[in-house]
């Protein structure tokens, strides 16, 4: 490409604005009825208008916020109930444990479209116990391999296996040996979890 072609010396280029130009640009008229000042500050429009202002003068925008009420129009009330949502971020809320089965029941519909083949993100619903009648949890999997016992077993059998193993590994049947005390204290640990969780 030729840059001393006479094409070149044909093309006019607007010249960069400087930045006393651009600032000078930036500045809008004072929006204020019957002013030609120069509007330098901004003001917001209020409720309703949330993130639109109006472009003011110096003297005009601190005679609008002498005036300004948010709440203006509202009665005592719904302005007691904006300030109350306004706590939590305009956010429902509940008491500690109210709405648990709610979040339950969403994240159990949510495990339909996630895939998990680890199941590390999904601990709700692994696998239904068919005799028990519900999911079973993570943690009542593990308690059940804890006592030996496969995924379908019977609330009856966890008692009952339960008891043969405390007897068995029990220092008093061991001569007062404390070798077992690890393992006892997994078979009790476990059945807690299952008492915890309803299962027995």
């Amino acid at each position: 490409m030729n840059l001393h072609s006479k094409l070149f010396d044909k093309i006019r280029v607007k010249p960069e604005p400087t930045a006393k130009e651009k600032a000078a640009a930036a500045i809008k008229p004072c929006e204020w009825p019957g002013c030609d000042k120069a509007a330098k500050h901004r003001a917001p429009k209020g409720r309703n208008a949330e993130g639109q202002f109006w472009n003011y003068c110096t003297a005009h925008v601190q005679e609008y916020n002498k005036t300004y009420n948010y709440f203006d129009g509202m009665k005592d009330d719904e302005q007691a109930a904006f300030r109350k949502d306004a706590q939590t971020g305009n956010r429902p809320t509940w008491k500690l444990g109210e709405a648990a089965a709610v979040f339950a029941g969403a994240r159990r519909r949510q495990a339909k479209y996630i895939e998990d083949p680890l199941n590390i993100l999904i601990k709700e619903k692994i696998k239904t116990n068919a005799k028990h009648g519900r999911a079973l949890r993570r943690n009542e999997l593990d308690a059940l391999g804890a006592l030996g016992l496969p995924e379908d077993a019977k609330p009856a059998e966890v008692k009952s296996k339960y008891k043969t193993l405390v007897k068995r590994l029990h220092p008093d049947a061991n001569q007062g040996s404390r070798a077992n005390e690890d393992t006892l204290n997994a078979v009790i640990k476990a059945y807690d979890t299952l008492r915890a969780t309803g299962f027995v």
